[in-house]
């Protein structure tokens, strides 16, 4: 199953995709994040909303970051809080750049995510530390 949610995109008065969200397995939510974007708050609350529509389970979530994905402070500080991303019981991103890395080191040491949390440049990775959360 598979939900694409479509936000306007700063750089374009274009509708283009932000993420596109799955359902994998019926085990953990996969996040594609799109190329060029600046994810923000607004786009974690329509995030959250598709995982609802979707499923509606509290899952494991990968998320996969595009090298030119960005976000910022405030939506690490916002993510961090359970409330407000009450679908996931753990997060694995997938980083590709050294800004990301740069945040996730910040987002990890600062804001300690109340959820487990961690960050990998690849996906293997990703999904062999997020299976400890699988339940069937």
């Amino acid at each position: 199953m598979r939900l694409t949610s479509l936000n306007k995109l700063d750089s374009s008065n274009d509708f283009e995709p932000k993420f596109t969200l799955t359902l994998v397995d019926n085990l953990f939510y996969q996040v594609e994040l799109a190329e060029d974007i600046d994810f923000e708050i607004s786009d974690l609350q329509d995030l959250v909303e598709a995982e609802r529509e979707l499923d509606g389970r509290k899952l494991p979530v990968l998320v996969l970051c595009e090298p030119t994905t960005n976000t910022n402070v405030d939506l690490m500080n916002y993510l961090s809080k359970n409330k407000n991303n009450p679908y996931s019981v753990a997060d694995a991103f997938v980083i590709t750049s050294i800004s990301q890395s740069i945040l996730a080191n910040f987002y990890s040491k600062i804001n300690k995510p109340e959820r487990p949390t961690k960050f990998f440049t690849k996906r293997e990775d990703a999904m062999k530390w997020l299976e400890q959360f699988f339940t069937s």
